[in-house]
């Protein structure tokens, strides 16, 4: 029972028992003591500017046989109680300063397992009429046409669910995060990882800039969604995220001002 914190920099921060620190991009790092690699067996390290978290998810999917795994990043974690939405929590945190938030415990997110085979990030509003234009805001909309194709291709019968959380809805669970058993996560990471690699021998990224290089972790978090969604059937939990980057008033004031959303 692991949950694999994300990271690509040593961190000062003291998480939970079973909270276990991932070095990302490993291959091209000297990794303290005391992190996993993501270059262990199996893996995409190499890959890490253009996967991003995902490199670690696939370093679990392939390397590790824990009963129950979770995923969060360094600055992201999620918080035993759910808030709604990010925005009502940060509205907290700017009225009361001192309100104390730190990571669930693993021996909390365990217990969901009994009832829940997810536990995933609340849904978010991305503004705009749909997912589908919120993407062409951000990035690249060849590179999700491509994706759409791939899956018509691979996953014909997950076509009506792509488009249905694409492009008829403007609600996602954010960040790729999530603890779920490692059944589960098999079924997952075996259906996303063979998209996205057939996605990447389609699509082009040399002369993408750092932002958009990141293409497929920000696929990542649009497949999962699409996921969740076919398989209406998986009892899911929802818990707030918590951005610890935003931590005071000035900054919360400041994301507020420059976005008009939490994000």
């Amino acid at each position: 029972m692991v949950v694999y914190v994300m990271t690509h920099k040593e961190l000062a921060i003291n998480f939970p028992q079973n909270y276990q620190l991932m070095m990302l991009g490993s291959t091209n790092k000297v990794v303290p003591p005391r992190y996993l690699r993501d270059d262990f067996g199996q893996n995409i390290s190499l890959k890490n500017d253009s996967y991003c978290e995902l490199t670690g998810l696939y370093e679990i999917w392939k390397n590790s046989d824990e009963k129950y795994i979770g995923l969060v990043h360094y600055r992201r974690f999620f918080l035993d109680r759910n808030y709604h939405s990010r925005f009502f929590l940060y509205f907290h945190l700017f009225i009361n300063s001192h309100l104390r938030l730190e990571p669930i415990p693993e021996k909390q997110l365990k217990k969901y397992m009994q009832g829940y085979d997810w536990i995933v990030s609340t849904p978010e509003i991305e503004f705009g009429k749909s997912l589908w234009k919120h993407w062409g805001k951000y990035h690249h909309m060849k590179d999700i046409e491509v994706t759409e194709k791939v899956i018509a291709e691979l996953y014909p019968e997950y076509l009506d669910s792509f488009n249905h959380v694409l492009k008829h809805n403007n609600k996602m669970s954010p960040f790729n995060m999530f603890y779920t058993s490692k059944t589960q996560l098999d079924k997952y990471a075996s259906w996303l990882f063979s998209i996205l690699e057939a996605v990447e021998e389609r699509v082009d990224i040399s002369n993408y800039d750092t932002y958009h290089r990141r293409l497929f972790g920000f696929l990542g978090e649009e497949l999962f969604n699409v996921w969740l969604y076919h398989h209406s059937k998986l009892n899911i939990k929802y818990l707030t995220v918590y951005n610890t980057h935003l931590s005071n008033r000035r900054e919360i004031l400041k994301r507020f001002q420059d976005r008009g959303r939490i994000k």
